[in-house]
């Protein structure tokens, strides 16, 4: 199964004829145009929403879903240090490091470097990979849905962590992992299992 944050609503991509997810609307796939239509319709939807989408070959369900939208990589990381991790403010909320993959570098690569550009930092190293996650958005009348893998790090004691202003961060702080729960509500939908990783692999 997958799952697929908009804001604060949500698709499910599955192949379990038994998802007892409760949902406000649900999709077999049989035929891309119809999806396509169930997809593009629920995006203008008023209210946050839950939906499910079944098909019997989850893996083929992704792509036709992706299909649907301009697909695009990102990666990113939880950067610890003993009981605290690095957290950043961007636009009002609270954030994770991330970024766009470029051209002719890995994504283990992009990852290290977009938490070090954006966080003023040096000599970051991932120690665990986490879950993707997977978020829509929209930008410049586009539909994107970009898949962000994210890892755990580790870097040796710095200097205050400074933010890159340029990429519309106000702030980079040390976070205790006990204080997760506080900024959860000011944190997007498709990070909030990330935050809830970390806390219980941390407990």
């Amino acid at each position: 199964m997958y799952k697929v944050f908009f804001k604060d609503s949500c698709f499910f991509l599955t192949e379990q004829t038994n998802f007892n997810q409760e949902t406000s609307f649900s999709l077999k796939h049989r035929e891309f145009q119809t999806t396509q239509e169930f997809v593009q319709q629920l995006l203008s939807h008023p209210q946050p929403f839950t939906a499910t989408i079944f098909h019997n070959d989850v893996e083929e369900l992704l792509s036709i879903f992706k299909s649907c939208f301009t697909y695009v990589k990102a990666a990113g990381g939880i950067v610890r240090q003993e009981d605290r991790i690095l957290v950043i403010k961007r636009l009002g909320m609270y954030d994770l490091p991330k970024g766009h993959l470029e051209s002719g570098e890995t994504i283990e690569q992009c990852a290290v470097r977009e938490v070090e550009e954006e966080c003023g930092l040096k000599e970051v190293k991932i120690t665990v990979p986490l879950d993707s996650s997977f978020h829509i958005y929209l930008r410049d009348n586009q539909w994107f849905l970009k898949k962000t893998y994210w890892y755990v790090m580790s870097c040796p004691p710095h200097p205050e962590p400074k933010p890159q202003t340029e990429e519309d961060i106000e702030e980079t702080f040390w976070l205790p992992v006990s204080q997760i729960d506080a900024i959860l509500p000011e944190t997007y939908a498709s990070l909030r299992s990330i935050f809830e990783t970390i806390r219980r692999i941390s407990g």
